[in-house]
């Protein structure tokens, strides 16, 4: 791995495990196992390297999710998709995705970067869901895009709700609701 590619890397653990707050190019550096000039000489400024790490953070959370879909089928996907989320290696990434769609909203780098990407996680929905939703007998009443979207919008309520503390059991369960009401509405369609 080169150094560039180390410091992304150092950037993306550090924002996993303490959040961007209170990061610095002086704890990347460390984590990175070089110095604080030779950061900035791979990344001029801060926000580029959170940039850089943004867009690893945001396409290993869409990996994560699209592998849990795709790893089995029907209601098993739905529980990997869930485990994914909530307790499975791909949670610190979607605590930092929120960091870092925080961190957004006055940084227009890193807004570009995970729009981009969330066009990318959009997109690779819309093509998995067909199936996921073939395997539960359904049809979706919106477009394939629009079902993706609104996926992914509950998806990141759900790691926030998680991420707050809320007690696991409700939220599965507004998870669980979430998706029959999807199921029911498209076998309500079929008729």
């Amino acid at each position: 791995m080169n150094s560039s590619d180390r410091i992304a890397e150092a950037a993306c653990a550090l924002i996993q495990d303490a959040g961007i707050a209170d990061l610095t190019i002086a704890d990347v550096g460390r984590r990175a196992g070089v110095s604080s000039a030779l950061v900035h000489y791979h990344f001029n400024t801060k926000q580029e390297l959170l940039a850089a790490a943004s867009e690893r953070l945001a396409a290993r959370r869409t990996e994560v999710r699209a592998a849990a879909l795709s790893s089995t089928s029907g209601l098993a996907a739905l529980d990997a998709l869930w485990t994914a989320l909530g307790t499975g290696p791909g949670f610190e990434t979607e605590r930092a995705w929120h960091d870092l769609a925080l961190l957004s909203r006055r940084d227009g780098t890193v807004r570009r970067t995970l729009a981009a990407q969330r066009r990318v996680e959009r997109a690779t929905f819309a093509q998995s869901l067909p199936r996921l939703f073939r395997d539960l007998g359904t049809v979706p009443t919106a477009s394939w895009d629009e079902t993706a979207a609104t996926v992914l919008l509950f998806l990141d309520g759900v790691v926030l709700a998680l991420a707050e503390g809320l007690p696991e059991d409700e939220v599965r369960a507004a998870y669980d609701a979430f998706w029959l009401v999807l199921v029911a509405a498209g076998q309500a369609r079929q008729r």
